[in-house]
């Protein structure tokens, strides 16, 4: 857990409290009540594929800023703390890559600790499907060197393609279209503002069944 100094509501001092079954820093103010329960992030990335001529290509960016430079991966980034995460996943693939594409499903995600390169302490990192809508990839020459759909002999050759990015992609060719979990906009509360809810389309009955 990161160690912060100074309550960030009323900038007091912070002591220690137990809370939830285990000792965290928290405000001395009772009226304040703040306690810290961590540093977390949310990041997403999508899987595009395209058809080509019979071939099927993934969208790949390449990394044109450390950590990691000139590695290919996924697009993708950090979602913004008020930001639902399907937009955050098609905004990021369309500022990295410069096509236009639409959340299917997810297909995976990955829960990390102790945080890289100087990130947040833990990190929930999850994986998109997306179905192409239009566009060519394009790069901007600073964040992203490079941006293409790329067939999977290609990334098979290719060097310093990350390894959870070619796993993603795998993801997605063994599994069908929607068969991840899918937003909702008719689920109990999605009308709620700042929810977003996500679940299988297809419930096997023959699970209720005794």
């Amino acid at each position: 857990m990161a160690t912060m100094t100074y309550c960030p509501r009323c900038a007091n001092p912070l002591t220690t409290k137990h809370d939830g079954g285990r000792e965290r820093q928290a405000c001395p103010d009772e009226v304040c009540g703040f306690i810290h329960f961590g540093d977390f992030s949310i990041g997403c990335s999508g899987v595009v594929l395209l058809e080509d001529d019979g071939v099927t290509k993934a969208l790949l960016v390449q990394r044109g800023q450390n950590p990691f430079a000139g590695t290919w991966q996924l697009p993708g980034g950090y979602a913004e703390h008020d930001e639902p995460l399907s937009l955050a996943v098609e905004r990021e693939v369309e500022e990295e890559a410069s096509v236009v594409a639409k959340v299917r499903d997810v297909i995976a995600f990955r829960h990390s600790l102790g945080g890289t390169a100087g990130g947040p302490s833990t990190n929930i990192y999850i994986i998109f499907r997306l179905d192409l809508i239009e566009g060519e990839p394009k790069h901007d020459g600073v964040e992203i060197a490079d941006a293409g759909f790329f067939s999977l002999d290609e990334i098979a050759a290719m060097d310093a393609v990350q390894g959870l990015s070619r796993w993603g992609i795998e993801q997605a060719l063994v599994t069908e279209p929607g068969s991840g979990l899918t937003p909702d906009d008719g689920a109990p509360g999605a009308e709620r503002p700042g929810w977003q809810l996500f679940g299988l389309e297809t419930v096997d009955s023959r699970v209720w069944q005794s």
